[in-house]
């Protein structure tokens, strides 16, 4: 008899129509009630690694070491690449004196043509000459290196030259010949006593064969004032 009430209760609470028995009313409002908020747990405390020690920057000492290293190692290459450096040199003479000068600062070589002189000039300039419209100054170089004036002859040249927009002639006695010159084959002039000391014209000596010449800076020539100062 209870069990069949009971059955009777259950199905009017599903229908709806009953008073649910208090067991099933628990349930019921269990069911309905909203469910509790978890607790938030709190964080565990961390467990990372201890900060790493900062590496010890190097040393004044080390520093200095390596910067004289790389200077060092940079000097070396200069000084390879200097003594690859090979130039072209036209070789000429002054008298018993051979020279030479480097082919990059030569425009041309004419043979001797009329000069005009020029009023107030130092003793080695041989005067002016009309080469194609431009006026050149010529100077005999031999006379300007404390030689013998050159000559007229079959051999005689002027060496004209050219460098930041200025033209010069150079009256020589004879033009041989274009040689290669590498610069590790360069004596320095003021180490030697075959060239005139403290003479900045003069940019060094190279020996080819049995030939001694003296090298000329042209650019210094250049620079030579053509009137007394």
């Amino acid at each position: 008899m209870n069990a069949l009430r009971e059955v009777d209760d259950y199905v009017d609470l599903l229908l709806g129509t009953g008073t649910p028995a208090p067991a099933l009313a628990a349930v019921a409002a269990a069911v309905a009630a909203p469910a509790p908020t978890p607790a938030v747990a709190e964080a565990a405390p961390s467990t990372s690694a201890p900060p790493r020690a900062a590496t010890p920057a190097p040393s004044a000492r080390t520093d200095t070491r390596a910067t004289d290293d790389a200077e060092s190692a940079a000097q070396g290459e200069r000084r390879r690449r200097r003594g690859e450096r090979t130039a072209r040199w036209l070789r000429l003479r002054c008298g018993s004196q051979a020279y030479a000068l480097e082919l990059l600062k030569i425009r041309e070589v004419v043979r001797p043509m009329p000069l005009l002189s020029l009023r107030g000039a130092v003793p080695s300039v041989a005067g002016v000459m009309n080469l194609r419209g431009q006026v050149v100054p010529v100077i005999d170089l031999g006379v300007q290196l404390g030689e013998s004036p050159a000559a007229d002859s079959g051999s005689t040249r002027i060496i004209v030259l050219e460098d930041r927009g200025e033209v010069l002639g150079l009256r020589v006695c004879g033009v041989e010949d274009v040689v290669i010159i590498n610069d590790a084959q360069i004596e320095d002039a003021h180490a030697s006593r075959l060239a005139p000391v403290g003479d900045r014209r003069i940019h060094g000596i190279a020996r080819i064969g049995r030939d001694v010449m003296l090298l000329l800076d042209a650019t210094r020539l250049m620079d030579m004032p053509l009137r007394p100062q």
